[in-house]
């Protein structure tokens, strides 16, 4: 029932109201799965709703929270904290609603600042593009409390390889900051949080698309003395760029529906440990 679920939900999702408000298009260095273009470009150019002024939704149930932090000094071109908003953020709660019994909707996401004490309000955060973060000490604060009493934080969508892995580099860095000696460790295929909900097989999950400094899928994490997941790390991957794509068929059907049951997954095990 699962996997008919999965297919129903690929099949409504694809003719949904979920209407990108701008086309789509290639605009990556490589291929994804299949050799077939699989980059989004993003959604909105005028940013005009980036911000975390409290959105007018149904607080009730499940809310995604995308974190707003400061970018390394070096940075320059597209704000990396909102790659993929807001149509991957819609569509990970429009599919846990179709597909679990979990209150929430399309409209279920939030904007949160990293160093705001709103950040508490959200058991489940989601972060992209950290290898142009950039910790400051209030932000360390906030977000080493937000782990420390329960809070679950996705990282995505950021790649290194042996000849430039700047990014992976620099996240290490200011996991230094907030966690001083403690490192992340390779989660197994076996690991709950790839079973909770959907079994998932984590060695066959492909990049959407590659990049001049890709490397292999690698899924990290950072894990607690109680063995409970804080910190969840998609490493050359980008489990939101499916999200986004999934509405208008940019990427493999299969890739993008394995990543919404990927993304159930996180959420599920979040609220549940």
């Amino acid at each position: 029932m699962k996997k008919l679920a999965v297919i129903i939900l690929v099949l409504v999702v694809g003719i949904s109201a979920f209407a990108q408000r701008q086309g789509g298009g290639f605009g990556g260095f490589g291929r994804g799965p299949g050799n077939s273009p699989c980059l989004v470009p993003g959604t909105r150019r005028s940013w005009q709703e980036d911000t975390a002024a409290p959105r007018n939704i149904d607080r009730t149930g499940f809310i995604y929270a995308r974190i707003r932090y400061n970018v390394q000094p070096y940075w320059r071109g597209d704000i990396p904290w909102h790659h993929d908003y807001p149509d991957g953020d819609a569509m990970l709660p429009d599919s846990l609603d179709r597909l679990t019994t979990v209150k929430t909707s399309a409209e279920s996401y939030q904007i949160v600042d990293i160093d705001s004490k709103e950040l508490f309000k959200y058991p489940f955060a989601y972060m992209s593009e950290v290898g142009y973060l950039d910790l400051r000490p209030s932000d360390v604060k906030n977000l080493r409390e937000y782990l420390d009493r329960g809070g679950f934080l996705l990282v995505d969508d950021f790649r290194g390889n042996e000849l430039d892995n700047s990014e992976m580099e620099n996240f290490i860095v200011q996991l230094q900051k907030l966690y001083p000696g403690r490192s992340f460790t390779p989660i197994p295929p076996s690991h709950p949080i790839f079973h909770i909900f959907f079994d998932i097989d984590s060695t066959k999950l492909e990049a959407p698309y590659m990049m001049g400094n890709s490397g292999p899928v690698q899924f990290l994490g950072l894990i607690d003395d109680k063995n409970r997941l804080q910190i969840m790390v998609d490493f050359n991957y980008d489990i939101s760029e499916y999200w986004q794509a999934l509405d208008i068929g940019q990427c493999s059907i299969h890739e993008s529906g394995a990543a919404v049951q990927l993304g159930i997954n996180y959420v599920v095990y979040a609220m549940t440990h």
